[in-house]
C-alpha cells in the first residue's frame, strides 16, 4: 500500500523530494504557504520586466536544465526565463501542490500525523511528513516531537534585504555583477543573464550585517537607504523608475545542521533544507533527495 506523504514547503528542497518520491511511485502532496513556488528562486514581475530578487541562479550541477549563464560565478551559473522562478516550475511538473496553505504545528494521529491549515480545517492525515521550512518555522511545526524540534533549532539562518531597481533610460553602468562594500554586498543586472532583453533592471543585495541591523525597517525606508548606498558606490545618475525592497527573513545559512536532514525515531517526521548542509542551492537539492531516500528506505 502506498504511503500518504505530505511535504511542507515548495522550495528547492521540497520540490526535489517530491520529484524523487513521485519517480518512485508515490504521490506526495506539497503544501506551500505562498502563492508561488521555489522559495528564494523568486522573480518579481514589473511593468519594466522581470527582476530576480532572491537567488540569482543555481549551480549547473543541479539537474533542472535551465539557461546557462557563462560569465556567472559557479554557484549561480544556471538561471531561468523569463526569470529564475521558472526553474521551480520545471521541478514542479507532475507534482500535486497546494499553494496559499499555511500548515499549523503537526499533531500525532496514532502512528501518523494530522495536518490543519490556518483556519483550523483538516488537510488530512499522513503517514510521513517532510518539513522543508526554515529552521525556526520547522521547529515550530515539529514541536510535537521535542527531540526533533530541538535538533532542528541548532541550525541558524541570517536575513537579507534586497533592492529592486529599473531604469527607463540606460544608466551607463557596466551590465555585469558588481562587488560592493559597506551596507551592500553585490549588484546583479538582469541584462547580464541569458535571454534577458528590454529595460535596465538590477537586484542589489545588502550585506548580512546591514540586513541584521535593519531587519524591521519599513520596506520603503529600506529601499531608499539601499539605493542611496548603491548610488554613492556605483555613481548611478538620476533616480530609478522602479524602486522596491524585499526582506528575506531567512536567507543565508549561518550555522548548518551538519547532515542532510533530521528525523524522528520512526522516520515519520523528517526536516531538512539548504540549512541542513550550507548556503548553496545544490545543498537544498541534496537535502531534499536525501529526505526522499530516507522515506523510501523506511517504507520498505
Amino acid at each position: 500500500m502506498t504511503e500518504r506523504i505530505a511535504i511542507i514547503g515548495a522550495g528547492l528542497a521540497g520540490l526535489s523530494a517530491a520529484r524523487a518520491l513521485t519517480a518512485a511511485g508515490h504521490t506526495p502532496v506539497v503544501f506551500e504557504k505562498s502563492r508561488g513556488l521555489g522559495g528564494r528562486l523568486a522573480t518579481r514581475r514589473t511593468e519594466f520586466g522581470p527582476i530576480d530578487h532572491g537567488a540569482p541562479g543555481i549551480p549547473e550541477s543541479v539537474p533542472i536544465s535551465g539557461e546557462t549563464w557563462p560569465g556567472a560565478d559557479a554557484s549561480m551559473r544556471q538561471t531561468g526565463l523569463p526569470g529564475v522562478s521558472a526553474l521551480a516550475r520545471k521541478l514542479s511538473d507532475g507534482v500535486e501542490i497546494r499553494t496559499q496553505v499555511e500548515v499549523q504545528p503537526l499533531m500525532r494521529a496514532g502512528a501518523a500525523w494530522a495536518l490543519t491549515d490556518q483556519a483550523g480545517a483538516s488537510l488530512g492525515v499522513f503517514d510521513r511528513v517532510l518539513v522543508t521550512a526554515p529552521p525556526v518555522q520547522a521547529a515550530a511545526l515539529t514541536a510535537a516531537d521535542a527531540g526533533l524540534a530541538a535538533e532542528v533549532e541548532t541550525a541558524k539562518m541570517s536575513p537579507l534585504w534586497t533592492l529592486l531597481l529599473a531604469f527607463a533610460d540606460p544608466t551607463g553602468l557596466e551590465q555585469d555583477v558588481l562587488p560592493l562594500e559597506g551596507a551592500l554586498s553585490k549588484a546583479i543586472p538582469m541584462l547580464a543573464k541569458p535571454g534577458q532583453t528590454g529595460l535596465e533592471r538590477w537586484t542589489v543585495h545588502a550585506s548580512e550585517a546591514w540586513s541584521e541591523a535593519n531587519l524591521e525597517l519599513e520596506k520603503d525606508d529600506a529601499a531608499q537607504a539601499l539605493f542611496d548606498a548603491f548610488r554613492e558606490q556605483a555613481d548611478v545618475p538620476g533616480e530609478p523608475d522602479y524602486l522596491a525592497a524585499h526582506r528575506w527573513r531567512y536567507a543565508r545559512v549561518r550555522l548548518p545542521l551538519g547532515r542532510p536532514f533530521a528525523a524522528n525515531a520512526d522516520a515519520s517526521l523528517i526536516a531538512g533544507g539548504d540549512w541542513a548542509l550550507g548556503d548553496l542551492a545544490s545543498h537544498a537539492v541534496e537535502s531534499g533527495k536525501a529526505m526522499a531516500a530516507r522515506v523510501l528506505d523506511a517504507a520498505g
